[in-house]
């Protein structure tokens, strides 16, 4: 009778093994990361420009004669690194007064200067019609 009992455990045993074995190596192959090698630049490539040579930068109306209606204080970029829109400081003088406004980057026109030193942005709106647009509120949280 005690062989029979252990013949039966035994026998029971090998699949519990088998499958806690088959637990752990999914385990591990799902827990396992690839990890993706670093490209790194070592110049500029064409066709683009930093960031900070926007901030600070006037924008010109299109419908005002290339007024400067605002000027240019952050980058609105999503996850995957594509600039979304532009915060606008608008009304005001000399900081006093200001609201910032948010505009689409494809709002925006972006052209070489007459120098060709760097861009004019342009956008197809009035300086009253900024001063009329809501104001964007910025979620100090993701600051």
């Amino acid at each position: 009778m005690k062989m029979i009992k252990s013949t039966v455990i035994g026998t029971l045993m090998v699949p519990a093994f088998m499958l806690a074995a088959g637990n752990v190596s999914a385990e591990e192959t799902t827990s396992t990361t690839v990890e993706v090698e670093a490209t790194y630049l070592t110049s500029v490539p064409e066709n683009v420009f930093y960031s900070d040579s926007l901030k600070g930068h006037h924008v010109k109306s299109t419908v005002e004669d290339d007024e400067n209606i605002g000027t240019i204080h952050d980058l609105i970029i999503d996850e995957s690194g594509q600039v979304t829109a532009v915060i606008i400081g608008v009304g005001g003088f000399l900081g006093m007064g200001e609201k910032d406004v948010a505009i689409e980057w494809d709002s925006l026109e972006l052209i070489w200067d007459a120098e060709g030193n760097k861009y004019d942005v342009r956008v197809n709106a009035s300086k009253e019609a900024l001063k009329e647009a809501a104001e964007f509120e910025r979620d100090e949280a993701e600051a």
